[in-house]
C-alpha cells in the first residue's frame, strides 16, 4: 500500500513539474537567443536554456547577427599552411542561427571591415559583396543594386568588438 502511495505521489510531481513549466521554457524565438560570442574556433550563443556552439574551420575574428536573430556572418583568417606565395585568405561563414549550423561560406584576400542585412531579411552586405542568408553565396555587389539595410536598437553581441 505505502509503495502504491509513493509512486502516484511521484506520478503527481511529475505531471505538476512538466504542466507548471512556462511555455517558453527552452524556447529558441529570436527574442530567446542572446549572448553571441566567439570562442576559439567556435560561434556560441545562448538559445533559451541552452548554450549552442557552432564549430568552424577558423578562428572567430568578428561577427554581425541581424535584427531578427535568425542569422549571423561570422569571419576569420584561415590558419592552414599555404603554399609559398599564396596569401593568406579570410572566410566568411553565413551561419542559420535558427538550426545552429553553418549555410554555407566564402573567401577574400582582404577584410571584410563590416557585415549588415537588408530589410526584408533575405540577403546581407559584406563590404561590398551582397550574399543570399539562404544559400550562403555571394550573389552580386552592392554597386550593382540597391538593398536598405535593417535598423533595430542594439543588442549585446549583435556586433563584435
Amino acid at each position: 500500500m505505502r509503495s502504491m502511495l509513493t509512486s502516484h505521489y511521484s506520478l503527481a510531481l511529475f505531471l505538476l513539474a512538466i504542466f507548471s513549466c512556462p511555455p517558453s521554457a527552452g524556447a529558441e524565438t529570436p527574442k530567446h537567443r542572446s549572448a553571441f560570442r566567439a570562442v576559439g574556433n567556435q560561434f556560441a550563443f545562448e538559445a533559451g536554456r541552452r548554450t549552442v556552439a557552432v564549430q568552424l574551420d577558423i578562428p572567430v575574428n568578428q561577427w554581425a547577427v541581424n535584427c531578427a536573430r535568425t542569422h549571423a556572418i561570422v569571419w576569420g583568417i584561415d590558419q592552414r599552411k599555404l603554399p609559398m606565395g599564396v596569401p593568406p585568405f579570410n572566410k566568411i561563414y553565413v551561419i542559420d542561427l535558427r538550426r545552429g549550423k553553418p549555410v554555407g561560406h566564402f573567401t577574400r584576400t582582404r577584410g571584410p571591415f563590416e557585415a549588415r542585412f537588408s530589410k526584408d531579411q533575405t540577403m546581407a552586405i559584406v563590404d561590398d559583396e551582397v550574399v543570399d542568408l539562404a544559400k550562403g553565396k555571394v550573389v552580386g555587389y552592392i554597386y550593382d543594386m540597391k538593398l536598405d539595410d535593417e535598423t533595430c536598437s542594439p543588442f549585446p553581441g549583435k556586433l563584435s568588438g
